[in-house]
């Protein structure tokens, strides 16, 4: 059932005028039992089930679902390997961590995901990778996005994705066989690249050519193309990505686009390097 909201508080108006007039009781029952939640998990050492988490915070399972579904999609949440418990998400340690680093790039990123936005109207984003995976760190949408998906603080596979080869690109095979050592490559699509030797082969091509491509390997009907920045020392530190639908993206326009990232990477490149980042 949706939340009922006082009588008294029927717009942000209201809200604001009875906060100023000294009614500091109110609070949001979905903000509240999502703080709980969060305490819960926190306190558990081996996570809690959908039926523990319901009879805990006293609300119907059905909601507790809800509730952990969304917290879930955000990262805030996470599953077990058995799919029945629930603890906390690797995106509270990215919130909490505050980078000052990633915080200086994202800043330094932003103005040139605009330009590309403004550009070609696609979503332009900015990776970094964390052991082995990327971690969306800034994001510009366009007006026409079709494919949603992407959001900052979200993890993706390194081995299906633009950003994540584009992160990957220079690394040797012996630094790519300890990064993916014990580690199964997903298949998400007929053309998702599952092993590690035909990923090595593909960063050959990538490499050469100076851009990745995620030709529908992730989500049917998503593209993206996506280029590395590096710093003063040549060392990968983010990929800046283009991304849109097969509708958006077709294919005699990736090329194009490849060269579109490899332009906004070098400038950034450059940029860092003189402003030391």
């Amino acid at each position: 059932m949706p939340e009922v909201v006082p009588a008294e508080v029927t717009s942000m108006g209201d809200f604001m005028t009875d906060t100023a007039q000294g009614h500091h009781d109110f609070r949001l029952p979905a903000v509240d039992r999502a703080m709980s939640l969060f305490e819960l998990l926190a306190e558990s050492q081996t996570g809690l089930t959908l039926s523990q988490l319901s009879r805990k915070l006293d609300i119907p399972k059905s909601t507790a679902h809800y509730l952990l579904h969304t917290l879930h999609t955000r990262g805030y949440v996470q599953r077990s390997s058995d799919g029945r418990h629930y603890s906390l998400g690797l995106r509270f340690a990215d919130v909490a961590r505050g980078d000052n680093a990633e915080l200086s790039l994202r800043t330094l990123a932003v103005p040139y995901l605009r330009q590309i936005v403004a550009r070609l109207d696609l979503t332009a984003a900015l990776a970094v990778r964390r052991s082995a995976e990327a971690v969306l760190v800034a994001r510009v949408e366009s007006r026409h996005d079709e494919g949603g998906g992407t959001w900052v603080g979200r993890h993706v596979d390194l081995h299906c994705t633009a950003l994540g080869k584009a992160l990957i690109v220079n690394l040797s095979d012996e630094e790519l066989s300890k990064l993916f050592a014990g580690r199964e490559l997903a298949r998400f699509t007929t053309k998702t690249i599952c092993t590690l030797s035909a990923l090595k082969a593909h960063l050959v091509e990538v490499r050469a050519r100076g851009f990745a491509v995620n030709d529908e390997e992730m989500v049917l009907g998503i593209r993206a193309v996506a280029a590395p920045v590096v710093d003063s020392l040549g060392t990968v530190i983010a990929s800046i990505t283009v991304r849109g639908t097969t509708r958006l993206i077709p294919t005699h326009l990736i090329a194009q686009l490849g060269r579109e990232a490899i332009l906004a990477s070098r400038e950034m490149s450059q940029c860092m390097s003189s402003e030391r980042i």
